[in-house]
């Protein structure tokens, strides 16, 4: 093959048929399945359960009047919905974070009842 040979393949034509595993780690598994010309990704997040058990340990834990300092823990968030909010922008954005930890809908994110 020369220099200036260029191949024009497609993502499809570098996947098979089916579904696949990407990546598989500790946090999450990757599944790419090709349907016809579509290629869809997703992404399962493990663990995402013992983190929201352990939200409610700490939530059920916590002491609204006791002595606290500068810094509260206020939310622990599964990653991969981190990275959701990330590409949504709202992790860069102090006023839409605080709207979205304070609303009842993630409340099992959170680790106290106190407003953000």
């Amino acid at each position: 093959m020369s220099s200036d040979t260029t191949l024009n393949y497609t993502i499809g034509d570098l996947v098979p048929y089916g579904t696949l595993v990407w990546e598989d780690d500790e946090d999450k598994t990757v599944y790419i399945t090709r349907d016809g010309d579509r290629m869809i990704i997703r992404t399962e997040w493990k663990n995402v359960r013992a983190v929201l058990e352990r939200n409610a340990r700490e939530a059920s834990d916590f002491n609204a009047t006791g002595s606290h300092g500068e810094m509260v823990k206020i939310a622990s968030v599964p990653l991969g919905l981190h990275y959701e909010w990330e590409r949504e922008g709202i992790t860069h954005d102090e006023a839409a974070l605080s709207r979205r930890l304070n609303d009842g809908d993630f409340a099992k994110l959170r680790t106290n009842n106190w407003r953000v």
